[in-house]
């Protein structure tokens, strides 16, 4: 007499497969905002400490140099030598000695980085290349297609350097001197001396007017250029060595200037830029 025996059942049902796949999706669901969230926050704290950086490389800088600022930008008239600077810009400056004494020039060698001008052979490196320079957010965001053409941002980084932070530009608005000196810096605790800077001309919020708005990736900044990429706020470097960050709402008024709040200063000696 012959038994049959039970086969045993192996794997699942498709209904139970439907169910593991809808609870994997719902778990993904809850955790995907999450680690969205943390990268964010990651790449806030990298920018804020490249900022720490910068404003350190400053105060040594000035001790070096008799108590002198370096200056936000070439000391020149051309506007677009000033706003957008070509690596064939830089690299004519610094072999006729001009321009050693701006910012991207003359600090990143205090804190064992390169200066800007050190990069005119290799420009496809340094846009993509992590450093004191960069913003993993701004890296991550990318370039806009509409903001590639010279008359719209000009954001090709094979022409030009493409900044993601900026030197306050506005710090001697009430002063008829042409540099900045430590002692002139009423509240240093307050003084801007560098803040994130916008790079896209889609990027929101945004106060300032039609034309500011494709003012991008510039080495010097005010309202009108301070970027709002990291959860609609940005990042403040002060003459006193601390960073803060700050929405977007706090540091720019509905008309994209200084609001005159006591704990940001863009003129150096505390009054509302104008």
């Amino acid at each position: 007499m012959t038994h049959k025996t039970k086969s045993k059942r192996f794997g699942f049902t498709l209904i139970e497969l439907l169910v593991v796949i809808a609870i994997i999706a719902i778990l993904a669901a809850m955790l995907l905002p999450a680690l969205a969230k943390a990268k964010s926050k990651a790449q806030q704290i990298a920018c804020y400490n490249n900022l720490r950086q910068w404003g350190l490389a400053d105060t040594m800088y000035v001790d070096d140099n008799s108590q002198v600022f370096p200056f936000p930008r070439y000391q020149v008239s051309s506007l677009p030598q000033q706003d957008t600077p070509t690596w064939g810009d830089i690299n004519t400056f610094h072999l006729v000695g001009t321009g050693n004494d701006v910012w991207f020039n003359a600090l990143p060698s205090y804190v064992a980085d390169k200066p800007l001008y050190s990069w005119v052979s290799d420009p496809a490196t340094f846009a993509t290349k992590k450093s004191i320079f960069t913003c993993g957010k701004a890296q991550a965001d990318g370039v806009a297609a509409e903001d590639i053409p010279q008359n719209h941002g000009w954001l090709d980084a094979t022409k030009r350097p493409l900044f993601n932070f900026a030197m306050n530009s506005k710090s001697l608005a009430n002063e008829s001197a042409t540099v900045l000196r430590s002692q002139m810096v009423a509240h240093p605790s307050a003084f801007v001396l560098f803040s994130d800077v916008r790079n896209g001309s889609a990027e929101t919020p945004f106060n300032g007017s039609a034309a500011n708005q494709i003012d991008l990736a510039t080495p010097h900044g005010y309202t009108t250029r301070f970027s709002a990429r990291h959860s609609n706020g940005g990042d403040i470097a002060f003459s006193d060595g601390h960073v803060g960050y700050f929405k977007y709402a706090y540091v720019v008024n509905s008309s994209g200037k200084d609001p005159g709040e006591p704990d940001i200063n863009w003129d150096c000696s505390g009054k509302t830029v104008p």
